[in-house]
């Protein structure tokens, strides 16, 4: 392959990386609201939809908070769920993610709310909304309590759990009638974002874009806003958890081992003001993920409970490892896409070496995982290498083939390759390696894009690994970097006008792709841009490029006289 089809193979892979950077994870645009068919028509179950209407007004209540060094929880009585989820540790304090919850000023959809009502199994519970009863037991125990005389009670304690970022709730319900009656207990998550939030800009999508989740056995459904466009979805047989996920935050529920519920997942957009356009900034999408537990009857004077593990934190492999006992498949609240199985191996290297050689620093572990990804693919580098130097060696023959064949184009195709074939050379031998190398940078595109290990973590002058440099250092020596290997390396075979976009307009493009991408994912492209022109200094060293023909006609000609 000579060098004109290469740099255009080039220029078409940079633009397919470009594609995938401007891209990332969308939020659909066109909202889905809530219409009187929808509340009618809900196929199966759909939990907060009931008709709740005839209830009184629960008012807020009395609040109990459950603090430990990691958070510090409010509760309401109102719903007997989350209003407040603040996260202690000063990197999360000092951010926008301060508050995992976002749905203070919603009740219906405060974070960990119980409904004990669906058609068919309605009897129990006159109402879902009703004022509970707060009761502090200690600094890291609340308990609620509800009694309908006569019919039923519900008692609902949350205690802190044996995670970072867990609490352990219990939920029993007591039949107080003399004739059996029926339930059907749901909980769930929920996130509730203005348009304003999820907005991203160029190559940085926004860290506030969710998705909703659940997970049975080895099976994740995954939910993003444009699948809803034909309202709720359903699984059943989930055993692992149910979930509203953000980049680098996540509010799980897990059922105990061996459980097995249903789930219910809707995103839908909500207009905050009559006629407001779906795209308007104040525009929201309302994110909930309700885990639904079968029709329960119970005798007279009986009772059932019902235990979760709820995880409130960021998706740090190290914490995820010991969600709810471990063993949960609590990793897969991560969302790494396409190339999963080649991320979850570099993430493991990368967290290797910041524990056991860096001693904690990410930086220095990226460099040094890019280092160490740079000698793994040298085999395919190599064979790149030879291709390159082979094809330097044969430029003076194709060039007299080129001046030969100049009027015959189908002629000089078979001529070249004869030369090919005379050369043991492989035209694809310097593209198929470097093609076979993009799914590990689409990997490590998305393992550094999405690691809340970075967040808010210093490094150099990054303030926040996860953020993009906000002095644009990075940025300009990445372009630089690049420059740099164009010149040390400059096209041949190439029309000027081509060579200049080439040297010029990648560069370009990639340092303004870098003005909004993570600081994390410009150290390793800015590493992996150093080593290459490494690799172009030795190449030019030990193979460099033969003198123009003129130049050899020159020598022979002096060396005749």
């Amino acid at each position: 392959m000579d060098r004109n089809s290469v740099s255009r193979l080039l220029l078409i892979a940079a633009g397919l990386l470009a594609l995938y950077f401007f891209m990332g994870r969308k939020s659909s645009d066109a909202p889905v609201v809530p219409s009187a068919e929808t509340y009618i028509n809900a196929p199966d179950f759909a939990p907060d939809l009931v008709d709740d209407k005839a209830a009184p007004q629960p008012p807020e209540g009395e609040l109990c908070s459950i603090k430990t060094s990691k958070y510090e929880a409010d509760l309401s009585g109102r719903g007997a769920a989350i209003v407040h989820f603040r996260l202690l540790e000063q990197r999360f304090a000092q951010s926008l993610a301060a508050d995992i919850s976002s749905t203070p000023d919603h009740e219906r959809w405060r974070s960990l709310r119980a409904l004990f009502r669906t058609p068919g199994a309605d009897d129990q519970f006159r109402y879902d909304r009703f004022p509970w009863k707060a009761k502090q037991l200690d600094a890291k125990t609340c308990e609620f309590s509800y009694e309908d005389a006569g019919l039923v009670a519900v008692k609902k304690v949350y205690r802190s759990g044996s995670g970072s970022y867990e609490l352990d709730v219990e939920t029993t319900v007591s039949n107080l009638a003399d004739v059996p009656k029926k339930h059907r207990f749901s909980t769930g998550v929920f996130a509730w974002r203005f348009n304003k939030e999820l907005s991203g800009s160029l190559g940085r999508v926004s860290p506030f874009v969710s998705d909703v989740a659940c997970a049975g056995g080895t099976q994740i459904t995954r939910k993003n806003p444009d699948d809803f466009k034909n309202g709720w979805h359903f699984e059943t047989g989930v055993d692992r958890f149910v979930t509203v996920s953000n980049y680098y935050f996540a509010q799980a529920i897990f059922p105990e081992p061996d459980q097995k519920v249903d789930c219910a997942l809707i995103t839908e957009g909500w207009p905050t003001a009559v006629g407001q356009s779906a795209s308007d900034d104040n525009a929201a999408k309302s994110y909930r993920a309700w885990m639904n537990y079968p029709v329960r009857e119970l005798a007279p004077k009986g009772s059932a409970t019902y235990r979760q593990t709820a995880f409130f934190g960021p998706k740090e492999r190290s914490v995820l490892a010991h969600v709810a006992g471990g063993n949960r498949g609590a990793d897969g609240l991560i969302d790494l896409g396409f190339f999963t199985v080649v991320a979850k191996v570099l993430v493991n290297f990368l967290n290797i070496l910041h524990d056991k050689v860096t001693f904690g620093n990410w930086g220095l572990a990226i460099i040094l995982m890019t280092v160490c990804v740079r000698l793994v693919l040298f085999p395919l580098t190599w064979k790149s290498i030879q291709s390159t130097v082979a094809m330097r060696r044969i430029k003076p023959e194709l060039d007299a083939l080129k001046e030969k064949f100049k009027d015959d184009q189908q002629a000089f195709g078979l001529a070249q390759m004869e030369l090919w074939r005379k050369h043991k050379i492989n035209p694809l031998g310097g593209c198929l390696p470097q093609l076979v190398q993009m799914p590990v940078w689409f990997a490590m595109y998305r393992t550094l894009q999405t690691a809340a290990e970075m967040y808010h973590v210093k490094f150099l002058w990054f303030a926040d690994l996860s953020a993009p440099d906000r002095f644009y250092i990075l940025p300009l020596l990445l372009g630089g970097f690049m420059i740099l290997q164009q010149r040390i390396v400059p096209m041949q075979g190439v029309d000027p006008v081509q060579a200049k976009m080439m040297t010029w307009m990648m560069p370009i493009v990639f340092t303004v792709m870098m003005l909004f991408l993570p600081a994390a994912l410009g150290v390793y492209m800015l590493t992996n841009s150093i080593l290459g022109i490494v690799q172009q200094l030795a190449i030019e060293k030990f193979a460099p490029p033969p003198p123009p023909a003129g130049t050899i006609q020159v020598r022979e000609i002096t060396a005749a006289r």
